[in-house]
């Protein structure tokens, strides 16, 4: 994917489903997490039951394994439920149907967890054919946008299809909507609190390193080879999700 973190959340645990993993036990919740509560106005919004239970700056409520809230064709969940991913940094949540705004592509979401401290969401969406509908629950919960902009992408077809990139802030989270340049009719609403940015640039400092690992030290004594420049580590694609 394009987007180092965005694109390993969303594909990633998003397109593996129906993995099974217990969740994690409970853990000191920092004292620095701060909290991110919406507006009164947070019930006009489609968001509203979903950021209820999933309150970004508390900790992580204790769910269920999502193994145990599927829905018979597995297809489905039936209620709020976890999966562990990786090293816990994010974690697929289940969310009911109930409780899915419509313009939600699918049943999960991805939560960044600090320790157990809830610092992050990025919620699927189904990118230009619904982004009217994502940018209109935002704004009853955070008003209106900070910047706002239209974007013209190819979809799978090479037809192009005008994409929305919005971006609110409603401090200390920050929150943006945008459109997939792989597919812009799939997208993303990224909330986020500074702790899940920070984890974010460790984890792709991490792969980084694994990717381009240093190189070995030359070896002593006898007449030393002529060293091959290290080849250059491409240019990162700015994420859309970054302003």
């Amino acid at each position: 994917m394009k987007f180092p973190v965005a694109g390993l959340a969303l594909a990633g645990l998003l397109g593996a489903a129906g993995a099974n993993a217990a969740p994690a036990a409970p853990a000191a919740t920092p004292a620095s997490a701060p909290s991110a509560r919406p507006s009164a106005q947070a019930e006009n919004s489609a968001l509203a039951p979903l950021l209820a239970m999933l309150e970004i700056g508390n900790p992580l409520p204790a769910l269920p394994d999502c193994a145990d809230k599927r829905s018979p064709d597995g297809r489905d969940v039936t209620g709020f439920c976890v999966e562990l991913k990786g090293d816990g940094l994010m974690r697929q949540v289940g969310v009911p149907r109930a409780q899915r705004p419509a313009f939600m592509d699918g049943p999960y979401v991805v939560a960044f967890v600090d320790r157990n401290a809830l610092v992050g969401l990025m919620v699927p969406t189904a990118g230009a054919n619904s982004q009217q509908a994502a940018a209109d629950s935002i704004s009853a919960l955070y008003g209106k946008p900070f910047r706002q902009e239209q974007e013209d992408m190819p979809d799978k077809a090479g037809k192009t299809v005008k994409t929305l990139h919005a971006g609110w802030i409603h401090r200390p989270l920050t929150v943006e909507l945008y459109a997939m340049p792989e597919d812009p009719n799939t997208g993303t609403i990224e909330m986020l609190l500074p702790q899940a940015r920070a984890l974010m640039a460790d984890k792709d400092a991490e792969v980084d390193k694994q990717l381009n690992p240093p190189p070995a030290p030359a070896a002593k004594g006898g007449k030393a080879a002529a060293a091959k420049p290290a080849p250059k580590t491409p240019a990162k694609p700015e994420k859309p999700g970054s302003w």
